[in-house]
């Protein structure tokens, strides 16, 4: 048996506490092991040799996209008074986490080479952090150990998940129990999560891009000037952002001009998590995850070493993190759209004879995926995959000849399942690189020559073929609306509220 290498011990790490664990379990399902990387170490500001300083519980690095997590998991008083647990808690919980995560994020821009996934700084991160000027940070403090306690003070059937207050910043926290707004004085924003909605979020947006989407208009919307939002909590703002759409993204709905407060109502989630749509959408994704699966089974062989090189690529330092990257950057919908075109490659064949099916994604279509099945013949086994391999290779470069707004090309070859034998071949080409012309003359040829592309190809553009939500809502139903009109408030409308609230205040004091 082969010795474990350093990245398979990283990939089998789960973190040292109970929280952690179980937010690494989460993490690794909703970003895959390849990305995740529990208790990271850094040796800035070590002595001499020893071990390095522990960088954040949870790091993923996925592309130019790099998501800290702090998890704490701090007993709240609840026997003490609100005005003093309260402000215990959040100063261990909170602030404490987002200071923690605004210094691992200077680190990793000053220092991007010295981050290591042992204690002993020894073995550098197997996946490298993207340049600064591209890289983009996303700060998520999760706690645990107050859920119940906000339960209680809000009381009236409440989630009992920290309500979101943009108005809040810094210390002003203290006098606000279970209320978030932002925690770091320079409101550089940091993603405050408790028990119920890390759970939410990382199994509703259980990708990389779905959650980086999310997180980055959320950041966005939340932090537009001279506006204060309130927010009943995380589940609702993201039932908001599920139940509103643009094209075919998910968005946040827009403000009027002029308003200067907006409030989110309390209980969209509950109407959204138990909706027949949502539940027609979940069963519809059951089959992306196969997507999953075979990102994870290429995982293995990267993190092991023993990933194939094919014959079509260049040198033998092929980036087959950049592959299966390539994979995992295609959003819960998309993957869903690509397996059933995959299972058609995978299921159409005809004896000796290759099937190709070649599907676009993107908005312009940006990317190429081909899905190539050739059964296997009578020659040996390792000419049959160099034959594939080449193929394959060829179709990734040839599709750039007549659709050329693509930028990268992704290929997967098999055996058709009639084959019963399964073997992948995976290839990813760059296609924003110049071609020659000795190059291109080249390519023809053996295009010609493996009946590449001569004849009219299988191809699908998956725009607006696949929709996300099989039972489309019907917004005048009982606990949904396209827009939140009543909670846009003016500045004299909001001031209005506040001296009534004021009165109200005054004349339970009486």
């Amino acid at each position: 048996m082969s010795e474990e290498t350093a990245w398979e011990r990283a990939a089998s790490a789960q973190g040292t506490t109970e929280s952690e664990r179980a937010l690494t379990k989460l993490a690794k399902r909703a970003f895959l092991s390849l990305w995740s990387y529990p208790n990271v170490y850094t040796d800035v500001g070590r002595p001499g040799p020893g071990d390095g300083k522990e960088l954040c519980d949870l790091l993923v690095v996925f592309g130019n996209d790099v998501l800290l997590f702090s998890d704490k998991d701090c007993e709240y008083k609840a026997e003490a008074d609100v005005k003093v647990a309260w402000p215990r808690w959040y100063k261990k919980a909170i602030e404490k986490s987002a200071k923690q995560l605004a210094g691992a994020e200077r680190l990793l821009r000053n220092f991007p080479g010295r981050f290591f996934i042992d204690k002993a700084c020894e073995t550098p991160m197997p996946v490298p952090l993207p340049a600064t000027g591209v890289a983009r940070y996303f700060l998520i403090c999760v706690t645990r150990g107050a859920h119940e306690a906000g339960s209680t003070h809000f009381g009236g059937g409440s989630s009992g998940s920290l309500m979101l207050d943009t108005s809040i910043e810094g210390g002003a926290h203290l006098s606000k129990p279970f209320t978030v707004g932002f925690p770091l004085p320079s409101r550089r924003f940091v993603h405050v999560l408790d028990e119920l909605t890390v759970d939410v979020l990382l199994q509703e947006l259980d990708t990389v891009p779905d959650l980086v989407s999310y997180l980055a208009k959320k950041e966005a919307y939340l932090g537009q000037p001279g506006i204060v939002f309130s927010v009943p909590g995380e589940e609702d703002l993201l039932a908001r952002y599920m139940l509103t759409t643009e094209g075919e993204e998910h968005v946040f709905p827009k403000v009027p001009e002029g308003v200067s407060f907006v409030g989110l109502p309390e209980g969209e989630w509950s109407d959204y998590v138990t909706s027949p749509q949502r539940a027609a959408k979940r069963n519809a994704d059951l089959v992306s995850y196969m997507w999953d699966a075979v990102i994870e089974d290429q995982s293995k062989y990267i993190r092991a070493g023993t990933a194939r090189t094919g014959p079509w690529t260049e040198t033998e330092a092929v980036d087959h993190e950049r592959i299966v990257r390539a994979l995992a950057a295609e959003n819960r919908v998309s993957r869903r759209n690509l397996v059933e075109n995959w299972k058609v490659a995978l299921h159409r064949s005809e004896p000796g004879k290759k099937f190709v099916r070649i599907v676009m994604t993107g908005r312009p279509p940006n990317r190429g995926w081909v899905f190539l099945t050739i059964p296997k013949g009578g020659e040996p086994y390792e000419d049959y995959r160099e034959l594939r391999s080449t193929i394959l290779g060829t179709y990734c470069s040839a599709i750039k000849l007549t659709m050329h707004t693509l930028q990268e090309a992704i290929g997967i070859a098999s055996e058709p399942f009639t084959d019963g034998a399964a073997s992948r071949d995976f290839i990813y080409v760059d296609l924003r690189v110049e071609m020659s012309d000795e190059a291109r003359a080249s390519l023809q040829e053996l295009m010609v020559e493996l009946d590449v592309l001569q004849t009219n190809p299988d191809v699908f553009l998956s725009r607006g073929l696949v929709k996300e939500f099989p039972m489309p809502f019907h917004f005048g139903q009982a606990g949904f609306s396209p827009s939140f009109p009543s909670s846009f408030v003016g500045r004299a409308e909001r001031r209005r509220m506040e001296r009534d609230a004021r009165k109200a205040a005054k004349r339970k004091l009486r």
